[in-house]
């Protein structure tokens, strides 16, 4: 049978960086399972202000090619206004919406920046990884003028479409969709997609992990994320402080590009006050496969993500290396752990109980292995990667006949 996508051109535009953060690896391994399986062309945008970096990168992947495109940005404030009304004549779209986080770059020439790429490359599908800011708009204006056809894919929390000015923006789109089910809006329930998550069980397998080099005669927690004050690190610091005052000793590593040297300042400090120097490790940024070697010597994941995340995409690697979680319930989390099965779920804030069930893996051999086992399987069941690339070659498939129909 011949793939719907063969001979298409779908372009991404994303607030992502060439790599460092789960949206980076998910779009990784989604377009490696998209280009192995289809001949389409893909086109990334990501953002990058270094000026020796203008060119875009072309390379065969698989049956099809990755176009990836460095986009100049911006960093806005959190109290700028996203929208001047005058300028784009939309009296529906409100004028007190502010940035959320991801708005804080902004695209420059987003417009331009569209038009070019069209132009060079005939976009058949326009797949958004980001919404409601300003240069969401100036993209979404002109790819309606282009009239290409448009997905809104939402890699947080549900209750983003909550936010005014990505709810405005919805209404230029084709199709809507998100990483995690748990929710979403009443209004969208009827055309929202969820696409989910998935990763490569085979990279994420606990025989292919190599130990890195470092002691593991005290247990490991692991918590590979952003350094960034949202993301909660500071939890597991209190959290293994009360444990170690009991005699309770472990190691933790924290993995992550620090986007915040001001909060690595301050966690470094309390780590510091706190006695733990000896025990706390920061190693920076890993790549998948040092990821997963850490995973390979943990023995329990911590998540305590203030973040309104989509699903966390380190819920289901850890879990697929056989690794237990214990994470706060928030955003799209629930999905991605079954309680007391695989991991813990834990009230967002809740100190105590989030450090009661870091002890009770850390001291129960026994729950950890039989944890880690449900774990994998409940990852093998619901994320694969290669049902991953299925639910979105036929969500993509399906607007793309949906507008072939309206189209006169």
């Amino acid at each position: 049978m011949i793939n719907e996508l063969d001979g298409l051109t779908v372009l991404r535009f994303t607030k992502a960086f060439r790599s460092g953060g789960g949206i980076e690896q998910y779009l990784d391994d989604l377009d490696f399972m998209l280009l192995k399986r289809n001949e389409v062309k893909i086109i990334r945008t990501y953002l990058e202000n270094d000026s020796k970096i203008r060119e875009s990168i072309t390379r065969e992947k698989g049956q099809g090619i990755l176009v990836e495109i460095p986009c100049p940005f911006s960093i806005g404030k959190q109290s700028d206004s996203i929208f001047n009304v005058s300028r784009f004549n939309k009296t529906k779209l409100s004028s007190k919406g502010h940035f959320p986080r991801p708005g804080l770059y902004r695209i420059k020439n987003a417009a331009e920046q569209l038009k070019k790429i069209h132009e060079q490359y005939k976009v058949d599908l326009l797949v958004m990884h980001y919404l409601g800011t300003i240069d969401s708009l100036e993209i979404m204006e002109e790819a309606k003028s282009l009239s290409i056809p448009s997905i809104f894919i939402n890699h947080f929390s549900n209750s983003y479409f909550n936010n005014t000015s990505l709810r405005d923006q919805l209404y230029y789109f084709s199709g809507i969709a998100g990483v995690s089910g748990i929710g979403v809006p009443g209004r969208l329930k009827r055309e929202f997609c969820n696409l989910s998550d998935g990763i490569d069980m085979e990279v994420f397998n606990p025989a292919h992990a190599r130990p890195p080099e470092i002691e593991t005669d005290i247990p490991i927690i692991f918590y590979p994320a952003r350094i960034l004050r949202v993301k909660g690190q500071h939890d597991v610091v209190r959290a293994y402080a009360a444990l170690k005052s009991e005699g309770l000793l472990a190691r933790i590593v924290f993995a992550g590009r620090t986007d915040s040297a001001e909060y690595e300042a301050e966690l470094r400090r309390s780590v510091s006050e706190n006695g733990l120097t000896d025990h706390v490790l920061f190693i920076g940024q890993l790549n998948q496969e040092q990821v997963r070697n850490w995973y390979g010597v943990s023995s329990v994941m911590a998540f305590p993500t203030y973040h309104r995340e989509g699903l966390g995409r380190i819920l289901i690697e850890a879990q697929a290396m056989k690794v237990p979680v214990v994470a706060y319930r928030i955003g799209g989390t629930p999905e991605g752990i079954v309680h007391e099965k695989t991991g813990f779920l834990v009230r967002k804030g809740d100190i105590k109980t989030f450090t009661d069930r870091l002890r009770e893996l850390l001291t129960d051999e026994k729950m950890r292995k039989n944890m880690g086992e449900e774990g994998r399987k409940f990852v093998r069941n619901n994320f694969s990667l290669e049902a991953l690339a299925d639910r979105h070659e036929q969500y993509y498939a399906m607007i793309l006949n949906n507008a072939r129909k309206k189209t006169p």
